[in-house]
């Protein structure tokens, strides 16, 4: 689950987008063989021959009389495609979807029925407890993920060694963190944290902090909620006060992040569990490890995330495309993520993923995954998330550079989209 942070443009024009409406609104029929369509976000080569691996798989498992069609756009540019093919309703049979976004997209898919589950051959108990949640919404499940992913605070020990800092550990707090990050910043010759304007990448130290989340047990925008505003404000100190990173210096920029850590000039990042092999990888020129998020005075606290596929409401045959989901969800595909790198959804399918880790970094990943799945709640939205997510570079960006304070950026956010 690869992801970066939308542009969420809304409804552009379709020439811009390279989308074929007629492919992606669904099945064609065609001497008695039926295409069904799957719309997935892909932002490279790489990441387009991963999915047709496992298209080959579920290919397979589904037979001759469907084929199935993979197109693919990049991320940044997915949700204005599929915004598009909502407005001419011809979503994609088989439409890909990120478990945050899903609140504001409900209309798009049919529900999942336990008929549906058992048409494909899916039981819910394939799962953790609480991992369909993020492809569900108002009681209703919408979709199957195919994974499942938490935040990690990546390293680089090479930076830490330099410093005479201690190496992060599973059992960090939020003052160890800003403590090494201090001895990097004046022994390392590198910052030792590069903050993010991306949405859980920031927002997990201040809901590990205070074991809160933007969005209330209501499902009600608290962004406003004094301690989490007093977290965050913490959050944008590391920049404008401790100066143990530098600031982002665009909300365009969405790699910025990654890049000071993989250039070796930043220490600490938080990205996702779906970053691991790159951000730990032979690749970087240094020694990388992974963590669980610090833990704030409430303990540790972790979100599950993930993103999945459904099955489009304007799906002229449904039969054909559950039998597609069905075969992208099954513990074949689940294995061929696993072997990709990906943390699959089905537990089952699971230490598969820690078996093919490298050696030099299945032992620290492996506890690092564990600790941070450990407890680990889900995360909640509102109908509105998209929009605050769109919105929040921006923002963030001004309370880095000293322009605004971070109580008035969540101020005026909750203003804008609480309501």
């Amino acid at each position: 689950m690869h992801k970066k942070r939308i542009a969420f443009a809304g409804l552009v024009a379709v020439a811009a987008m390279g989308f074929t409406a007629c492919a992606s609104g669904g099945n064609a029929a065609d001497g008695g063989k039926t295409t069904i369509v799957w719309n997935m976000w892909a932002g490279d080569t790489a990441s387009e021959q991963k999915l047709k691996d496992q298209m080959a798989v579920a290919q397979k498992l589904v037979g001759d009389d469907i084929t199935i069609e993979l197109q693919t756009a990049p991320w940044a540019d997915y949700f204005t495609k599929l915004n598009t093919n909502m407005a001419s309703g011809k979503v994609a049979c088989v439409t890909g979807m990120n478990g945050q976004r899903l609140a504001g997209y409900t209309e798009v898919f049919d529900e999942l029925t336990d008929d549906d589950l058992a048409t494909m051959g899916i039981s819910r108990d394939a799962y953790n407890p609480g991992a369909l949640s993020v492809m569900e919404n108002s009681g209703k499940l919408y979709g199957l993920p195919y994974d499942t992913a938490a935040m990690l605070l990546f390293y680089n020990a090479d930076l830490f060694a330099k410093a005479g800092a201690p190496v992060p550990t599973n059992d960090w707090t939020i003052d160890d963190f800003e403590k090494a990050a201090s001895e990097i910043t004046a022994k390392a010759g590198a910052k030792g944290f590069a903050v993010s304007v991306d949405e859980f990448q920031w927002l997990s130290l201040p809901m590990a902090e205070t074991g809160l989340q933007p969005v209330d047990d209501s499902g009600a925008l608290d962004l406003t909620n004094p301690s989490f505003v007093e977290a965050a404000t913490r959050y944008g100190d590391l920049v404008t006060k401790l100066g143990v990173s530098d600031a982002v210096p665009s909300a365009s920029d969405s790699a910025w992040t990654t890049t000071q850590f993989e250039n070796g000039k930043a220490a600490m990042i938080i990205e996702g569990t779906w970053m691991a092999s790159t951000l730990t990888g032979p690749d970087l020129g240094f020694s990388a490890g992974a963590v669980r998020i610090p833990r704030g005075g409430e303990g540790a606290y972790g979100v599950a995330l993930g993103s999945g596929y459904g099955i489009a409401a304007n799906c002229e045959n449904k039969d054909a495309a559950l039998k597609v989901l069905g075969a992208l969800s099954s513990p074949d595909v689940q294995s061929v993520i696993a072997q990709q790198g990906g943390y699959p959804a089905q537990l089952a399918s699971q230490p598969e993923f820690f078996t093919s880790l490298p050696d030099a970094t299945r032992d620290n990943l492996t506890q690092a995954f564990t600790a941070a799945f450990e407890g680990a709640v889900s995360q909640r939205v509102t109908d509105q998330w998209t929009q605050v997510a769109t919105a929040m570079p921006n923002e963030l960006v001004s309370v880095y550079t000293g322009q605004a304070t971070m109580s008035s950026v969540l101020d005026g956010l909750e203003q804008r989209f609480g309501k």
